[in-house]
């Protein structure tokens, strides 16, 4: 009987053991279950964190959940949205006398102002590059007039939003929002753009031929973006047009005078050998005629007035010249120079400088 009743205590205990075992199973399944579960939801992004404690779920989901609601950064490569970028300032600048350049297959190459010949505007031309009528239109372009730009006034609403030409197709053009569209003439496409300046509408062409493109049309594009504006002026009449100064009786001031007037004169006439009369030495000469004399510059000399024969504290005499320059371009400036002299081993007053 003892035997019997330690055998069932037995079977007793191990009963409860087996029946928190099977709970603890079932526990086990429930987690299993739920994590798995959260997996299938939350997607293959999850899985790196299924190692993780059952605490972690809800910050797993919160750090998925944030990329999903953030903007997007834009690529930093992305080109420019149509009608985005001004290629011509919408107050084009007033043309100051300065010069400019432009780098082309790696070399700094030298542009001056070029004026159209009839409206207000002009651009830096490379010296490379001409100038020339085209269609009874200003041009700038290559030596063999194939590839060129030219400019046109819009007298009237039509002007300004027809033309025949179909809506623009370059992927480098479309961003300006003065590109207007393009045409085909002959073997060359022209591309249209329509700006203002000083509140009149012009419309600017680039004529380029398929195989100049890639070279040229950075460069036209570049010009039109550098262009500057300048109002006609008549001609200026060249020569002296001034009081001569007292400059006492002394023949040596009288002789330093009538020096700086010849000088005057030739400079205004561009009389090479009468200017080289004038001068101090030949070297000088080389000098100032390449800087005064070697140019299509008109000159109106204005006023001369006396600084010294000599100047006090000094060796030299000295006058003051005022004048008014209008460049080859119509370009006017109003100008004064010092006139120095020196006398030479004659004793004679020469020009030594003027600056």
């Amino acid at each position: 009987m003892d035997r019997i009743r330690r055998l069932v205590t037995e079977v007793i205990k191990l009963s409860k053991r087996m029946s928190l075992w099977g709970a603890g199973c079932i526990a086990a399944a429930i987690a299993i279950s739920t994590g798995c579960s959260n997996t299938a939801d939350q997607g293959s992004s999850v899985v790196e964190h299924t190692d993780q404690p059952s605490a972690t779920p809800s910050a797993v989901t919160a750090t998925i959940a944030a990329p999903a609601s953030a903007v997007p950064t834009p690529s930093a490569t992305a080109a420019p949205a149509a009608k985005s970028v001004s290629l011509i300032p919408e107050e084009v600048p007033e043309y100051s006398g300065s010069g400019s350049g432009y780098e082309l297959d790696g070399v700094n190459v030298q542009a001056d102002y070029s004026a159209d010949q009839t409206l207000p505007l002009g651009v830096f031309l490379p010296e490379t590059m001409i100038r020339f009528e085209q269609d009874g239109r200003t041009a700038w372009g290559t030596a063999d007039k194939r590839n060129y730009i030219t400019l046109i006034k819009l007298s009237s609403a039509k002007d300004v939003t027809g033309g025949k030409h179909e809506p623009g197709t370059d992927r480098g053009l479309l961003k300006f929002k003065e590109y207007e569209g393009s045409r085909v003439e002959g073997d060359r496409r022209v591309e249209v753009f329509i700006f203002t300046a000083h509140k009149d509408s012009f419309r600017a062409e680039i004529h380029i031929q398929d195989e100049q493109r890639d070279k040229l049309l950075p460069l036209f594009t570049s010009m039109l973006s550098g262009m500057e504006y300048m109002e006609k002026q008549p001609p200026i009449k060249p020569g002296v047009f001034f009081k001569v100064p007292d400059v006492g009786s002394s023949p040596g001031n009288k002789q330093a005078l009538q020096e700086t007037l010849d000088c005057i004169a030739a400079w205004a006439a561009k009389d090479k050998e009468k200017f080289a009369a004038t001068m101090y030495s030949p070297l000088l000469n080389d000098n100032l005629q390449s800087f005064l004399l070697d140019n299509k510059n008109v000159y109106r000399f204005n006023k001369l007035t006396l600084v010294g024969i000599p100047i006090e504290g000094t060796k030299r005499a000295g006058f003051y010249v005022e004048f008014t320059q209008m460049t080859s371009e119509g370009y006017i400036t109003e100008s004064t120079y010092e006139i120095s002299l020196l006398p030479n081993k004659q004793g004679e007053w020469k020009i030594a400088n003027i600056d």
